[in-house]
């Protein structure tokens, strides 16, 4: 009967332990976090027609709309591509408005920033105005002697 209560005691002694070590333990919840790594791409879907907007004498302008998707920051650079006139005077100029409002000239192989972003969905048009200019000899043409390139802004 002794072994008995010296059993039942000592059980009874281990259970608030084996209790008393539940007590610190609990369940939450966990975070994650998940980053996913898409290498930048930017790409020039389709330039509109030019669109007239004024015109006097020797001297237009207009606006053409660029179609553009970029998943990182870019730059819409305007590239002159007129050639090289063998005369001081070119047979015609060109400006586009740059990023800053202004309207700068386009010499072939100079380029012009237009517009800057973090990122462009395929829908985004951003708008690109010109103004140009033919010498009394010189004929216009609707064809702008420029190409358009997306250049992909580093991030760090």
């Amino acid at each position: 009967m002794i072994g008995r209560r010296v059993v039942a005691l000592s059980i009874l002694a281990l259970v608030p332990a084996a209790l008393q070590a539940q007590v610190g333990l609990a369940s939450g919840s966990a975070r994650i976090t998940l980053i996913a790594r898409v290498a930048p791409r930017a790409s020039v879907n389709g330039v509109s027609p030019a669109q007239k907007t004024a015109r006097q004498g020797t001297s237009r302008e207009g606006t053409v709309k660029i179609r553009l998707a970029a998943n990182t920051g870019y730059r819409l650079v305007v590239v002159g591509t007129a050639p090289v006139s063998s005369n001081d005077q070119p047979a015609s100029r060109v400006w586009v408005r740059a990023e800053n409002g202004r309207f700068e000239e386009l010499r072939s192989g100079t380029a012009v920033t237009v517009v800057r972003g973090h990122h462009a969905d395929a829908a985004s048009e951003p708008e690109v105005s010109f103004r140009s200019e033919t010498s009394a000899s010189g004929s216009h043409t609707d064809m702008l002697p420029v190409r358009y390139e997306i250049r992909i802004e580093p991030t760090i």
